[in-house]
Parts: structure tokens; sequence; C-alpha cells
């Protein structure tokens, strides 16, 4: 089955082949039920509002906008959209992207590793690097247990925290394969086999440490807040056009990953659109069309994202990373505070 799948994704040139791929049946998620047993085997926190509620920070984000990808964008301007995919990998990307998100917010904290006492900046990585997105997918996505395409967010969350850690997108001779750029043949070196040991013991050098699921706005509007960036699973498919504040509404369905990686809370979100947003984003490059402005500040979502209604994602499975030992809270410049107009 999984093997099909690969072969109707083998033609994809363009983005929107890859819409029309997921719209029409193809699977990039699906249910794995023992996986998701050892998912919540791992976390010290099952819920995410146990783990906002022990670090002291439920409802920090409420009310507010939440734009913690500008965080990304301050170290890495040109790391999102990211590469188009181009096999049934979505959740390894969807799974990446929060994966850097987490670590850039590390990163502009300023505050040292707690284990390691280091006090590192952002990592470099090519120009090339960066436009790919400067985390590999590909080295997440090699320990989905099977040969063909598919996964489930509740595994790669248990992966990047046990076994795949992350891989910066640059050359490794050592290894022999460069993840530079993306490569869809590479996302499938390995697969049905797991990758040798010593490629574990090198990624798990840099590795996201806690993971937690996420089953509410709030939740996800605070961990967002707090530079923890999630990743999402689910059904729903979205329109590929977005108004003037760059929102899309929900249409068809799509068996599909995709990042959180902003929520606004706002009174004036709420009046306009019934509900709190959360924006959302993709892995198919610059697949959708419209403005990207934020209502009432100076501020752009990436190209490649939109917001969503919260009720049409309320049924998303959504994880959550962390890069401590925990969820501390982080001390992150409030973009959404600095750059909205006070209307």
């Amino acid at each position: 089955m999984r093997n099909r799948q690969r072969q109707r994704l083998k033609n994809i040139r363009r983005p929107k082949d890859l819409v029309s791929a997921y719209a029409n049946g193809f699977e990039g998620v699906y249910a794995a039920p023992e996986e998701h047993e050892r998912f919540l085997d791992l976390m010290d926190y099952r819920a995410g509002i146990d783990a906002a509620a022990a670090f002291g920070w439920m409802d920090d984000g409420k009310g507010k906008l939440v734009v913690p990808f500008k965080n990304i964008e301050a170290l890495y301007p040109n790391a999102m959209p990211g590469p188009a995919q181009r096999r049934g990998d979505c959740v390894s990307h969807s799974t990446k992207n929060a994966a850097l998100g987490t670590m850039c917010c590390d990163i502009m904290t300023g505050n040292p590793d707690e284990i390691t006492g280091k006090l590192e900046g952002a990592p470099t990585v090519s120009a090339l690097g960066e436009k790919n997105g400067v985390l590999s997918t590909e080295a997440i996505y090699w320990w989905r247990n099977h040969g063909g395409d598919g996964w489930s967010c509740s595994h790669a969350g248990r992966v990047l925290v046990t076994e795949s850690g992350m891989w910066l997108r640059q050359d490794y001779p050592d290894f022999n394969f460069d993840l530079t750029k993306y490569s869809s043949n590479l996302a499938g070196k390995w697969g049905r086999t797991s990758p040798p040991d010593e490629v574990k013991e090198f990624g798990l050098k840099h590795e996201m440490r806690q993971a937690t699921e996420l089953d509410s706005f709030e939740e996800v509007r605070d961990f967002l807040y707090q530079g923890y960036f999630i990743s999402g699973c689910g059904g729903e498919g979205w329109s590929s056009k977005r108004d003037e504040n760059g929102f899309s509404r929900q249409t068809g369905s799509w068996s599909h990953a995709m990042a959180v990686i902003a929520a606004d809370d706002r009174t004036i979100i709420k009046q306009k659109y019934g509900e709190p947003l959360i924006c959302i984003l993709n892995s198919w490059g610059i697949f959708n069309s419209g403005p990207r402005k934020i209502l009432g500040t100076t501020l752009e979502i990436p190209h490649g994202a939109f917001w969503a209604k919260w009720s049409d994602c309320r049924r998303r499975y959504h994880v959550a990373f962390s890069g401590a030992e925990g969820w501390p809270p982080k001390k992150l410049p409030d973009w959404g505070s600095d750059y909205w107009s006070k209307l």
C-alpha cells in the first residue's frame, strides 16, 4: 500500500501537483496506536496543560498575537517556507519545522544549555542549507520503520527525542551523504531498516529533549508564546487563496502533517473571524497566494503559510517540542506587541 502511494507521487514537479495528490487521497499520515502508546510512555507530562501549570505559564499568551516564527526569521531569514516535499514525507517536514522553531527560540533566549552548560549561538549553514530549511528532514524520516511513505506525528515525535536528533543541512563526508539540499531519494536511504548506530549516536548530540500532546487552543497558544513549536497531523484541507489578512478557509481534505508557528487570540481577530486563529506552515513551498500581512500590524506571515480557524483544527493531533529538560518559561522578544498598531 505505502509503496503504491510512493508511485502516485513520483511525477510531482510543482506545488500544485502536491495539492492535487493529497486532495485525491494520498495518505501522508496514518494512525499508529502502538507507536502512540510508546510516545505517551516517553513524556514526563502527558498533557500540555499539566506542563504549563507545573512551570507556571498557563494563560501567558491569552489575548495576544503570538508570532514566535519571527525568531526563526531573525536567525535564518531565508529558511521558510523551505523546500517543497517530493514524496510522502510531510510528517518529517512538519516535525523538522517544529524543531527548527524551538531551536531558534532557545538560541534567542541567550541562556546556556542546562545540561552541557554551553552558550550556543545559531549554527552556521550555507546559503543553500538555509534555503533548504536549516535542518534535515531526511534524517528524521529514516526512522519511520517501513520502506514506503506516510507516517504518524506521535511516532516522529518520539523519534526526534530518542533516535534521530537534529541534523544541520550540510555535507557529512564521514557518513558518505550530503544533507545540504533536500533529496526525496536520500529520504529513502533507510526506512525498512534503521540507520546504523553511529548515525544515531551522532544525531543525538543535537536532540530535542521533551515532547507532549496538546489538545486545546489555549495550550497551543501558550506553548507557542513560550517558544515551543508544534507539529500537527490531520485530515483537513485548506484553500490555496489567502484573504486580505492571510486567512484561508477550510475546504476539502488532505491526510497531511503541517507545523503550527503562530497564534492570534486578539479581540480584533475574534470579532472578525468569530474565534482565535492559528498560523500553519505547509511543506509544499509557495503553494498558496494572497496577502500575508497580519491584521493591524506591519508583520507578514511566511510564504507557504496561512491562518486557520481553531475550530477547523481542533481535531488535528498536535505535538509540541522542548529543547530543555522540561518546559521552563522563556524570555523572548514580544514581536506581536512590538509590531501591533494600537488601533
